[in-house]
């Protein structure tokens, strides 16, 4: 690594950045969803994941709700809270907190990440990651479909 970056011409840094959370995200019949909403840090395809629970709620409430307005006020009471806790945890939280840890622990290195962070451990953070991203599989599987029922024209 010492040779490769002593050999370029040019070196770049592009900090993984996010935003403080914003109070609303729709403005009239427009609103936002994914990185234009809550932009955060891209731990665990954040970006792709928190888009299409984003937009699959968002669609959810345009086929259910009355009106647009009442529909985007839903997604968003839906939405909102969860993504501003998963900005404001992965300052702190998230996959990075494995690389910290190891960083912690072993300053001079080690040779495989159980000596530095016992399996159990790493259950858990990543647990607790998934938990707080909204991808955890117990509860995804618990909790109701968003696909609406739709009327068949059959009665039974």
């Amino acid at each position: 690594m010492p040779e490769l970056l002593a050999a370029a011409d040019e070196i770049l840094e592009y900090p993984m950045v996010d935003r403080d959370p914003i109070d609303t995200w729709t403005h009239g019949n427009t609103t936002l969803l994914g990185d234009a909403a809550h932009p955060m840090y891209p731990n665990g395809s954040n970006g792709a994941s928190q888009a299409i629970l984003d937009a699959r709620t968002l669609v959810f409430h345009l086929a259910t709700a009355p009106t647009v307005p009442a529909a985007l006020e839903a997604y968003e009471a839906d939405r909102r809270p969860a993504t501003t806790a998963l900005v404001l945890s992965n300052r702190w939280q998230g996959p990075e907190q494995v690389m910290v840890l190891a960083r912690e622990r072993a300053p001079d290195g080690f040779a495989h990440i159980h000596d530095v962070i016992p399996p159990d451990e790493l259950t858990e953070i990543a647990t607790g990651y998934k938990k707080a991203a909204g991808f955890l599989p117990a509860d995804l599987n618990e909790r109701a479909s968003l696909t609406p029922t739709v009327f068949s024209g059959v009665l039974p």
